[in-house]
């Protein structure tokens, strides 16, 4: 209790520096905390889905008079299904989307502006979204059929029960609600309010459903647990070639392979760049910041060096003088962390804005596991180095006569 006596008199006395202490880690606490959640938020997309390890996204690759062009997420319609039923003992399940319904729905006379897909049966399965009502391996096999997100039916019925409610799409199909299912959080890649049937498409000649072309499908396929992933891989260029027509051999090439869904988002490019440069930001600014607190504890030695002596003179350790120092340094930190949350309480929709992000997205409790990591390092950084030098200061530095000086 004495000790933190002594720590109160001490930072009431130098509340000079120790506001500018409190100012300089609050605003490089709160970058720094912004950067590095916004790179683990990053770093987190599509690990929503249950057991996402065995989700896999498939990719195409085309080609035409020798020349390999990039890979592409968008396949021919059968494939997802093919790889389903060629390789039975690696896959459990597969599912084909698409995303051209892009007119609103409507409930009676209200548009309703929602993120819409189409899928087979086996969406739902596949990509380990939980249904909340429905069985959507059944609903889905017929047309005019449509499931909506938790989210959605509250906001199209209220509390009202949706299932067997019908809905406009672009006031020219009525959809019937057969199902409800779990709203998909922002850091998932795909994030339907809304899916409709695949064939409702296919009954009306919407799209190129074939081997021939049609490259508009989004497809994926979920492993069994424990499946030997790479043979799927090493043999679906032989499946593909299977199923293509002899015609369209002749005029271009198409193979395929599939990647795991966790790492699509964070391979591309852009996403790869930005987290490299917000990570560099980050520790830049979070080490400026713990230089700046060291330096200016370290400041101060002349004038505490005597404080110091007579601790010691009346029976205090190296230990003591430690853990006094460590505890002034977590009371600095703290003030730093209420700046910080007034910083983010009165500049929320600012911050909101520059980082794409909403502060309740950063600061998830799953990733409440940065800003944690990001204070024990300023606190071991800046406790433990100053105090260190403290702790060895001398009893006989009460004695000395010196005067202060830059260097």
């Amino acid at each position: 209790m004495k000790q933190l006596y002594y720590v109160i008199r001490t930072l009431l006395r130098g509340r000079g520096s120790n506001i500018i202490k409190v100012i300089s880690l609050g605003l490089g606490l709160t970058m720094s905390i912004l950067l590095f959640s916004r790179v683990a938020f990053e770093q987190s997309y599509d690990t929503c889905y249950k057991n996402y390890d065995d989700l896999y996204q498939i990719y195409s690759i085309f080609s035409a008079e020798g020349e390999q062009f990039e890979p592409q997420k968008q396949n021919c319609g059968p494939v997802a299904g093919a790889i389903l039923e060629n390789f039975p003992k690696e896959v459990e399940s597969a599912t084909s989307i698409a995303y051209f319904v892009s007119s609103p729905l409507y409930n009676g006379s209200v548009r309703i502006d929602a993120r819409k897909i189409l899928a087979d049966s086996l969406f739902f399965k596949t990509m380990g979204i939980e249904v909340l009502s429905g069985n959507p391996e059944k609903d889905l096999m017929q047309n005019d059929v449509i499931f909506l997100s938790d989210d959605l039916a509250q906001k199209i019925y209220g509390g009202e029960n949706p299932i067997g409610k019908v809905i406009s799409y672009n006031k020219e199909l009525q959809l019937t609600v057969k199902g409800t299912y779990v709203d998909l959080p922002e850091n998932a890649t795909m994030r339907p309010e809304a899916v409709i049937s695949m064939p409702t498409a296919w009954s009306r000649g919407w799209g190129n459903y074939s081997w021939r072309g049609g490259d508009s499908y989004y497809e994926y396929i979920r492993f069994r647990p424990g499946a030997d992933k790479e043979i799927v891989n090493a043999r679906l260029d032989a499946m593909i070639q299977k199923y293509r027509p002899e015609e369209d051999k002749k005029a271009y090439g198409y193979t395929a392979f599939v990647k795991p869904i966790r790492d699509v988002y964070r391979d591309e490019d852009q996403v790869k760049r930005m987290d490299s440069i917000m990570s560099i930001l980050a520790l830049a600014i979070l080490f400026i910041a713990s230089l700046n607190y060291v330096l200016i504890s370290i400041s101060s030695l002349t004038y505490r060096a005597k404080a110091v002596g007579v601790h010691k003179c009346s029976g205090a350790s190296g230990g003591t003088v430690f853990s006094m120092f460590l505890l002034e340094t977590g009371i600095i930190i703290a003030l730093a962390l209420v700046l910080m949350g007034l910083i983010l309480l009165n500049f929320q929709e600012f911050i909101e804005d520059t980082t794409a992000a909403k502060l309740s997205v950063l600061f998830a409790p799953d990733r409440i596991w940065v800003p944690l990591v990001v204070v024990l390092v300023l606190f071991i950084v800046g406790g433990i180095l100053p105090g260190r030098l403290f702790a060895r200061i001398p009893v006989s530095q009460v004695f000395r006569r010196y005067t202060e000086g830059k260097k």
